[in-house]
């Protein structure tokens, strides 16, 4: 059933993925809350606040974006060999754990700022034995930086960059300079824009304020503690199952993964550090989640046993809407 049909890439798997992605992110779940009011997010604010007060054109703008996400990791999961053929499974659990909860269920500076961290993934990957190296080692720090701009807490995860660039070999001093200047180009400009065109708003202490702001209360209902723990739980699973199957990969596999898991420590001191609800909080761990899922039930031989949690997964998720929608 749901093994079949997301192994390998078809034209109803790809239907059945937007079909859901309308449903939860355009249809019953999404929430009429238009900004993330915790954390200051000035690029975020010029950017969309024009189109806050269209509740319709915002269900279209982030339907389309969340099925991009998933539709692009999925590309990354199968263009950098992570797994072996075209599976449709990394887009299926993509949109699964990112839609997790009704509460997250909106146009938040969490959700695209995701984006900018796929493409500097994307381009993280293409490192490897690449002759371009210098280009894409400018474009991911420029991709790691945006997404921090967009989404100040995230500038945790900026050391990724070095991360990767020492997973896959790219130590050179020309290297580590194009990859300052990447990181720091964003914030220039916004220096610029601040200093000259008089936008205080972009003033670079707004981009920080987080960190003085008070954590939310963490407030949380039976069906939301079900989910969290089975969620990490199959999640623990499947760390363990790619851990003990790893040097069975290829070099650039093994490289992809190792450079993937170091998500879930950066993770944890980001959660730590953002003040937002846990929900929005827990968007980031979507990508490093759906890569171990993925591997889990690509390489399962068990059938009935991946039906089986695949139908308990959606139906919690069905379930946990329905419920929040009533």
């Amino acid at each position: 059933m749901i093994v079949n049909l997301f192994r390998h890439t078809q034209a109803i798997s790809i239907l059945s993925i937007l079909g859901l992605c309308i449903y939860l992110w355009m249809g019953v779940s999404f929430h009429e809350i238009a900004v993330n009011t915790s954390v200051k997010n000035p690029l975020f604010d010029a950017l969309f606040n024009p189109i806050m007060p269209f509740q319709f054109l915002q269900r279209i703008v982030v339907t389309g974006l969340v099925f991009w996400q998933c539709v692009f990791f999925n590309k990354i999961m199968v263009a950098q060999k992570i797994l072996p053929s075209n599976s449709f499974y990394p887009a299926l659990f993509y949109l699964i754990v990112l839609s997790l909860s009704p509460k997250a269920l909106y146009l938040s500076p969490e959700l695209c700022a995701l984006s900018f961290l796929l493409l500097a993934i994307n381009k993280t990957l293409a490192c490897y034995l690449s002759k371009e190296a210098y280009t894409s080692v400018f474009e991911l720090s420029l991709y790691f930086s945006i997404a921090a701009i967009l989404h100040p807490p995230l500038v945790v995860f900026i050391p990724l960059v070095w991360f990767g660039m020492s997973i896959f070999s790219l130590g050179e001093w020309r290297h580590w300079s194009l990859s300052l200047l990447g990181i720091v180009s964003p914030w220039l400009i916004l220096i610029s824009i601040n200093s000259y065109l008089n936008f205080p708003e972009f003033n670079i202490a707004n981009f920080y304020s987080f960190i003085f702001i008070a954590h939310e209360n963490l407030q949380l209902t039976t069906l939301d503690s079900i989910e969290l723990i089975g969620l990490a739980l199959l999640t623990l699973v499947c760390i363990n199952k790619l851990l003990t199957s790893i040097s069975r990969e290829n070099i650039k596999s093994r490289k992809s993964y190792v450079f993937i898991l170091w998500f879930f420590p950066f993770s944890v001191l980001y959660i730590l550090l953002n003040p937002s609800n846990l929900w929005l909080k827990l968007l980031v761990l979507t990508i490093p989640t759906t890569a171990v899922i993925s591997n889990y039930f690509y390489y399962n031989k068990r059938t009935n046993w991946l039906n089986f949690i695949g139908i308990l997964i959606l139906a919690f998720l069905f379930i946990n809407h329905i419920y929040n929608f009533n």
